[in-house]
């Protein structure tokens, strides 16, 4: 099962990342994340053994606890940005990392991080180009956006990553609260 941890913005941040989407328009060398699957992912786990789940349950319990006392903020922004590459527009996520780390930490003993396991760079990913590279014009009009959202953290999550014919589909299969 693919898995990875992740937390999610509330309403409002959603709301205004919808508006911000059709700000963006529609291109078509883009593929837009849809409202479903917006999140700030704190640790990519890969292919896990389903016998792992409950100690990575347990796991998250730990993170929670160990990584700061609420409030946690996500601060997303300040504007829309690409990732090296060209190939995926984000925001950036700042506010999370001691809990993406405390998560790293926990989990580590059941999904040991590979050895150029990268640091960690939080992001809301918006939408990937699709095969070919976009103009250079469709680059520089979708990057520096001016966004700015905020939203508090109260749980972090396992989520189980299947592909279908729309997009992968994200179910949350564990979740810890941040107390």
């Amino acid at each position: 099962m693919r898995l990875f941890v992740a937390v999610w913005p509330d309403e409002p941040t959603r709301n205004r990342l919808g508006a911000l989407q059709l700000e963006l328009g529609r291109s078509k060398g883009l593929r837009f994340v849809g409202p479903s699957r917006w999140h700030v992912t704190l640790r990519f786990l890969g292919d896990v053994a389903a016998d792992d789940i409950p100690f990575l349950a347990d796991a998250l319990t730990t993170a929670a606890s160990a990584a700061a006392r609420p409030p946690i903020i996500c601060r997303l922004g300040p504007g829309t940005a690409w990732f090296t590459g060209v190939r995926v527009l984000q925001l950036p996520a700042a506010g999370v990392d001691k809990l993406a780390a405390a998560v790293r930490a926990a989990t580590a003993p059941v999904v040991p991080p590979p050895p150029t396991d990268p640091p960690f760079n939080g992001h809301l990913t918006l939408a990937r180009a699709k095969g070919r590279r976009l103009s250079v014009a469709a680059l520089g009009e979708m990057a520096n956006i001016p966004f700015e959202a905020a939203f508090p953290v109260d749980a972090i999550d396992l989520v189980s990553s299947e592909p279908s014919p729309d997009g992968h589909v994200y179910t949350t299969i564990a979740r810890a609260a941040i107390t």
